[in-house]
């Protein structure tokens, strides 16, 4: 499997933790993976994400185009649930994966991005490191 969701701190602090395996399986991996996404936009309360990528290895482009249809997609929304991102993503590959995916589509709600799995508190308690990237929402180059 891709990505395992954690909701255990849903409930009471609006966090999503989504750990990434080592790569996509096939197609229905990732669909899941959207799936569940979705799943929290019906549930119709403000969320944020935490994305541990430190397991990620190889993935197919093609995926990073997928992502970047289906934020797309979202943005079609009139609410936007997901309040905040934030991604643990300690190694160059899979930043590269996630630049392309927010060069074609930028996010939906502002995602920050960590190298050092401590910072993501810091974040979570608005206290923004000077030294991590920042990519706010805003409409696409690309006319998507």
């Amino acid at each position: 499997m891709f990505a395992t969701y954690d909701f255990k701190e849903y409930h009471n602090k609006s966090i999503v933790r989504v750990y990434f395996s080592s790569t996509i399986e096939n197609d229905n991996d990732f669909q899941d993976f959207l799936n569940k996404w979705l799943f929290l936009y019906e549930l119709k309360n403000n969320f944020k994400f935490i994305f541990n990528c430190e397991n990620v290895g190889y993935v197919p482009i093609k995926y990073a185009i997928k992502m970047s249809l289906f934020i797309r997609c979202l943005k079609k929304n009139d609410i936007q649930y997901l309040q905040q991102s934030i991604i643990y993503i300690p190694n160059s590959s899979a930043k590269r994966l996630l630049d392309i995916i927010f060069t074609i589509q930028p996010p939906v709600a502002p995602v920050y991005i960590v190298n050092d799995i401590l910072q993501i508190d810091d974040i979570l308690n608005n206290n923004i490191p000077n030294n991590i990237e920042v990519i706010n929402p805003r409409r696409s180059f690309l006319n998507l």
